[in-house]
């Protein structure tokens, strides 16, 4: 984990970058794409919910959380990737609804800049270290 600091602008703009953005993608679905049949099971995508630590913490601080209720949560957000509900998401769906999740959170944002906690292979650290290699270039 590293502290960053970026904005909604940050986002926006690694998201406009289709080859940058693209290339995130890919790579993760690939990492995540165990038995390398091109789609993601639920087993699959679980571990890359449960990185989102929706319900786990509360302003950082690890809470207990009702099994039962992180399994409904976890099943909706797979639901929300798997657009044609065939029980598995394409590369196409996955970029797609991570697009979407990261322009809400941008919108969330705004564009005064935070200061935030950030998983060393999380998207937002992606969008921060291309914005950096832009500015050095």
């Amino acid at each position: 984990m590293s502290v960053e600091i970026l904005d909604g602008a940050t986002i926006v703009n690694f998201l406009e970058d289709e080859e940058a953005f693209n290339a995130q993608i890919c790579d993760r679905f690939v990492h995540l794409d165990s038995d390398h049949d091109g789609r993601l099971s639920y087993g699959e995508m679980l571990k890359e919910l449960q990185c989102l630590r929706l319900l786990e913490t509360h302003f950082g601080v690890d809470v207990e959380t009702d099994p039962d209720e992180l399994a409904l949560v976890y099943g909706s957000l797979f639901v929300q990737f798997d657009h044609d509900l065939n029980g598995t998401v394409d590369l196409e769906e996955f970029k797609s609804e991570t697009k979407q999740m990261m322009l809400a959170m941008a919108s969330g944002m705004g564009f005064l800049p935070v200061q935030m906690v950030l998983e060393e292979d999380s998207f937002l650290k992606k969008a921060v270290e291309w914005e950096s290699a832009k500015l050095v270039a």
